[in-house]
């Protein structure tokens, strides 16, 4: 199933100028899943003309970028800093589904020429999306990370990655997965295969494990101050706030004790949620926080959305309500669990 519709994007993709682009802040999961994409897309197709282009980039895939632009010379990126005038035919989306997710400039957005193609591993409703969200999409949220599927195209058509992009991959991989804790059997296979004999895991782990710098910290530790506990039954939901590191801060308070957590930054404009379940609770009560944003965005006029322990919503300021209806969604599935498990 795969394998057809890929066959269906090379096909569209053919003899035409594209730009590759991720979210804005690229993580390690979208950069990887964008210079991957490229080259296979290089390796199968001889007649396109490809551009990369980031709206900025995590603290963490800066670091990755430096570390191994370090250790190899000789090996260069090459993406647009601008794309004010640049002209295509197609845009490929990686790590979101949503068109909004992404900043493009005006005569890209509203070209009703362009197509659209979306790689993605974000739970998402049908309903949910726009016109432009539903052209050319493989949405996959089996996948802990992006860079999964991209890697299962590579197999479908017999590619292999040169050892720099596998370097990305495994970080992208690694970080999005929670380093396993939110992947699955087919996610240790995947690392395994990348690694190959001649990466080692310890090496990347020393790659990725000086990424804390002292504004992470804090951020970490006054989230842990300001933590409200709720209990429901023999769960513990955790609601904090913070500034930035959202999802550094509801990690480590999954680490300390807590089922649930909800991480709270308040921006100038809007709040900037992000939630984390532990993946055991998810599997045995059913708890699938990213079809509760899904279906709060739907009801509410918000975005967000995500995976069943990981997932991310942002909210206007005049909507800090909307908080409070997560919580109680959070808890009305546990509470539909603890009937099952009293009626069975």
């Amino acid at each position: 199933m795969l394998k057809n519709k890929i066959d269906n994007f090379l096909y569209l993709l053919n003899k035409k100028k594209i730009l590759i682009i991720s979210h804005d802040l690229v993580d390690l999961d979208g950069f990887s899943s964008v210079i991957a994409l490229e080259f296979i897309l290089h390796q199968y197709l001889s007649d396109i003309e490809t551009h990369l282009y980031f709206n900025g980039f995590s603290n963490s895939t800066n670091l990755m970028i430096e570390i191994i632009e370090k250790k190899y010379p000789n090996y260069k990126i090459n993406y647009l800093n601008s794309i004010d005038d640049l002209k295509v035919d197609s845009i490929i989306i990686l790590d979101a589904n949503k068109l909004h997710q992404v900043t493009l400039p005006k005569h890209l957005k509203e070209n009703n020429n362009i197509s659209y193609f979306y790689i993605d591993h974000h739970y998402t409703e049908e309903s949910q999306l726009e016109p432009h969200d539903t052209e050319q999409k493989i949405i996959l949220d089996n996948y802990s990370s992006t860079a999964e599927i991209v890697y299962e195209i590579s197999q479908e058509y017999n590619i292999s990655f040169i050892k720099q992009i596998r370097y990305f991959l495994i970080a992208g991989i690694l970080t999005d997965s929670g380093y396993f804790r939110f992947g699955n059997n087919n996610t240790i296979r995947t690392i395994s295969k990348l690694l190959q004999n001649d990466i080692h895991y310890q090496e990347i782990l020393n790659m990725l494990s000086n990424r804390i710098d002292l504004s992470e910290k804090i951020a970490r530790i006054k989230g842990a101050q300001r933590i409200e506990l709720i209990r429901q039954n023999n769960w513990l939901i955790g609601r904090t706030y913070v500034s930035s590191f959202e999802a550094s801060v509801a990690n480590i308070l999954l680490k300390i004790g807590f089922d649930v957590v909800i991480v709270i930054s308040d921006k100038d404009d809007f709040y900037r949620l992000s939630l984390r379940a532990k993946k055991s609770i998810c599997s045995s009560t059913g708890l699938h926080l990213g079809k509760i944003l899904e279906t709060i965005s739907k009801e509410y006029n918000v975005e967000g959305g995500g995976h069943d322990g990981a997932a991310g919503i942002i909210l206007k300021k005049d909507s800090k309500n909307i908080i409070d209806i997560i919580i109680e969604r959070i808890k009305d599935v546990f509470l539909e669990y603890n009937k099952k498990e009293f009626n069975s």
